[in-house]
């Protein structure tokens, strides 16, 4: 008789036990599955914020470019930018380019921050905005009106969208891609005419340092400072992880250059000259804040990219009221 207390404790002990074992069997087993759904989610976010289209901007400074705008707006649509942001840095007294692109303005795809005839530096305006839409952009393009990116399919490599570019998987490290130009001539055109600049200045120039020059594609959401400040050309400090347009990363580089140029699977048109009429008017309307431009400098470098033509030689000499010395100049050649 006195042995059954103590075997009702044994008994009460063990179903005691056989509880905490299945309990703790329990909890491990639930851990495990937390665990692992945790895992699944982490690689679906992964998964679903990589694969979703981005929001890619378009950012750039904008003076007496009217009659441009809406062809680069198109052009750059059709490759994946879904938001362009414009600084209106017209003069008072001359175009607004609201006017141009109110259509795209109404359907919110266009931002424009009116800044007429202000000094502000293209690197000064980028930064600012770079800093007020870095949360709503993943990418930001920096570009001028006349670069043109293009991207082509190379090594098995399909790339017929900017979104397929950015995706792949030798940019995931990168905070900036770095795109080389390639300067393209007037096609001895000498007028403006209303086609795009694809259409009427097929013509790339190959082997001038030039085309060493590059823009970039900058990462959003970054807390750093992207731009050297009051630089004239708008290139990610060296605190930014900067690429080649391969995916290569630069670790010791001319923040402006990167040579030779890198043109396997994208690089920019750059119109840059377009015809002597077109630039005349670039030469007039002044450089990076409303300096103006070395006249005999910029019209030795148009007959750099282009072939010499006399009727071309003349509207420079109409324009700018100049006597132009013929003796550095043989017609149909370039200068050296």
């Amino acid at each position: 008789m006195i042995f059954f207390p103590a075997q009702n404790f044994i008994k009460k002990y063990e179903i005691l036990l056989n509880i905490i074992k299945i309990y703790s069997s329990n909890i491990y087993f639930f851990k495990k599955v937390m665990k692992f759904f945790i895992i699944i989610l982490i690689m679906l976010i992964y998964y679903y914020s990589w694969n979703k289209t981005p929001q890619i901007c378009f950012c750039s400074k904008a003076r007496e470019e009217n009659r441009y705008a809406r062809q680069l707006i198109e052009y750059y649509l059709k490759l994946g930018v879904n938001k362009f942001i414009f600084c209106d840095n017209n003069l008072k007294n001359k175009e607004k380019l609201s006017d141009v692109i109110k259509d795209y303005i109404d359907k919110g795809l266009v931002d424009i921050h009116e800044d007429f005839g202000s000094k502000i530096g293209q690197s000064e305006f980028f930064q600012k905005m770079y800093e007020k839409y870095k949360m709503k952009c993943n990418w930001f393009l920096f570009f001028d009106f006349d670069e043109y990116l293009y991207m082509h399919s190379r090594s098995g490599i399909k790339i017929n969208h900017l979104n397929d570019f950015l995706k792949l998987k030798f940019f995931r490290k990168c905070e900036a891609i770095l795109f080389n130009w390639l300067i393209y001539s007037d096609n001895d055109l000498v007028y403006y005419d209303n086609r795009t600049f694809l259409e009427r200045f097929p013509e790339p120039v190959f082997g001038v340092i030039d085309n060493t020059i590059v823009k970039p594609i900058v990462r959003g959401g970054l807390n750093k400072t992207i731009f050297y400040p009051k630089s004239s050309n708008h290139i990610p400090n060296r605190k930014v992880i900067s690429c080649d347009s391969m995916g290569r990363l630069i670790k010791y580089y001319n923040p402006f250059f990167v040579s030779p140029p890198v043109y396997n699977y994208a690089f920019i048109k750059h119109f840059t000259t377009k015809t002597a009429e077109e630039y005349c008017n670039k030469i007039k309307r002044g450089a990076n804040r409303n300096l103006p431009y070395d006249i005999d400098g910029r019209i030795k470098l148009f007959f750099k990219f282009n072939k010499i033509r006399e009727n071309k030689i003349k509207i420079f000499e109409n324009v700018f009221n100049k006597n132009i010395s013929r003796k550095q100049f043989k017609e149909g050649l370039r200068l050296k």
